[in-house]
């Protein structure tokens, strides 16, 4: 059966594309801002790294809220925190002013993300997960599809608080869709085990290929309008989630007929390290860039899709949820903060080189997670 026939999961989906939106039209602008306001790349990367650090250890403690309170509630919590301290940046110019708005914004986002992953599992049955993964990376893709380019786009032409007004009426928008759904309480599964210890050792081979990918994918949404000059940046903050999006859908499409939890792992992880290093040699010439950032958007995507369900086939849906996203959100802080710290020595071409050297290193472990255990 489709998992669109799902009322609950459909409404997730609606939520998730509407709070995502928000999200995705400051990924690349509040960086820009902070250049703009003449802070300095560090602290522009820095304001994506608050951002997901504040993300990562709200997924921590996601889980216990959703057992006391419902999925329900920790989705209005997390549509409120990422939507309403947004206007503020409106008339904030200083770096401490920009990291504290992100820190609570990232409070939102870390809701967010691991409700709507893990709701895949609550909601679905086990036959339809790769599908159901293929639609939420859609729901999650296409505001990033639009809202990269667009965000960039708004601020150029018409300026900065348009884009920050815009940005927090869409997370406020999820609050109707997320209304309409039960409590939604967590399931209780057995055999999975428990507690940190127990979910590292279940999860460290999809978890690390998904750290990398995210990594590469934080740096080029945070530097590429700062590297790569207009219009070509725009088109690829349009290119690199349109890939992978597409790409995320056909793996769970793929996934769910021919393959295994992981097996798409090892592919995947090798096109998008070939994307970063050609980025990392091409940077300078508009039209090869895009086309590296497409290369890795393919692999992003299959990525994304396999390490999720190979996460779900290996511990609980809600610490599978916790261990997918804190790989995607860590990843993504990661790598804007250190580019924008390498880059404060050396060159865009050897921090992106390094992103390429490092995923590539990552290939054992992606082989090891092609079996279940």
């Amino acid at each position: 059966m489709s998992p669109l026939r799902h009322r609950n999961f459909r409404l997730t989906l609606l939520a998730s594309t509407a709070a995502f939106s928000g999200y995705a039209l400051l990924l690349p602008v509040v960086p820009l801002w902070a250049v703009r306001q003449e802070a300095g790349t560090f602290a522009a990367g820095a304001s994506t790294g608050v951002f997901m650090a504040s993300t990562v250890l709200t997924q921590f403690a996601t889980s216990a809220f959703v057992r006391r309170h419902g999925y329900r509630a920790a989705m209005l919590l997390g549509a409120l925190f990422l939507g309403a301290p947004t206007p503020l940046l409106i008339a904030s110019a200083g770096a401490w002013e920009i990291l504290g708005i992100s820190l609570l914004r990232g409070i939102g986002f870390g809701l967010l993300t691991v409700c709507g992953s893990a709701l895949i599992a609550e909601l679905l049955p086990t036959g339809s997960l790769a599908r159901g993964s293929g639609l939420y990376g859609l729901a999650a893709g296409v505001p990033q599809l639009a809202g990269l380019p667009v965000g960039t786009w708004v601020a150029e032409h018409w300026g900065f608080p348009h884009v920050f007004v815009l940005a927090t009426a869409l997370p406020l928008c999820a609050l109707v869709p997320i209304l309409l759904l039960p409590r939604l309480l967590p399931r209780h599964e057995p055999g999975t085990g428990s507690g940190p210890r127990a979910l590292v050792r279940a999860t460290w081979k999809p978890w690390l290929p998904m750290l990398a990918v995210s990594t590469g994918f934080g740096a080029l949404a945070t530097f590429l309008p700062i590297v790569v000059s207009s219009p070509a940046s725009a088109v690829a903050l349009f290119v690199t989630p349109a890939v992978a999006m597409l790409s995320r859908w056909a793996a769970g499409h793929l996934g769910h007929r021919l393959a295994g939890p992981g097996r798409m792992l090892p592919g995947g992880l090798a096109v998008s390290a070939a994307g970063l290093a050609g980025f990392a040699l091409l940077a300078d010439h508009p039209v090869p860039a895009v086309v590296a950032v497409a290369v890795f958007g393919l692999g992003f995507g299959v990525v994304q899709n396999d390490a999720l369900v190979a996460m779900f086939a290996r511990a609980r849906a809600g610490s599978a949820s916790v261990a997918w996203n804190v790989a995607f959100d860590a990843g993504q802080g990661l790598g804007a903060v250190a580019v924008g710290a390498i880059v404060s020595w050396t060159s865009f071409g050897s921090a992106f080189g390094l992103l390429a050297a490092a995923a590539a290193a990552l290939l054992p472990v992606a082989l090891l997670a092609r079996r279940n255990g």
